[in-house]
């Protein structure tokens, strides 16, 4: 298990490798702003991968955005995907420890956009 992390103040990027095997490449991503945060998760290197989804959420076209770095580049993503830092958190120590997607985030497969 490799972790991987970058902050700057009310930022931070933080990555979790699985690599159980060496052809493992699964890896789950969690940006972080203050007290909120996203997941992304993916299978392999060049996979769209799954985003997390704030099922409380109700509107996902309503414009609405939260800035997060990703790669040292500050971009808007939509409220939408927006989770509690304490989720985001449980969720990155559940793939750390369990090496599996944590079944109590919603998950959206963006493979399929």
């Amino acid at each position: 298990m490799i972790i991987d992390s970058w902050e700057d103040d009310q930022y931070k990027e933080i990555w979790v490798y699985s690599q159980e095997t060496e052809e493992d490449e699964r890896a789950m991503c969690g940006l972080i702003n203050g007290d909120w945060g996203w997941l992304n998760y993916y299978n392999e290197e060049g996979d769209a991968g799954l985003s997390s989804r704030n099922p409380d959420y109700i509107s996902t076209d309503d414009g609405k955005t939260m800035d997060f770095i990703i790669n040292g580049e500050l971009d808007p993503y939509p409220l939408s995907y927006v989770l509690p830092i304490e989720q985001v958190m449980k969720a990155l120590n559940y793939f750390e420890k369990y090496h599996k997607l944590p079944p109590f985030i919603t998950w959206h497969n963006d493979n399929l956009d």
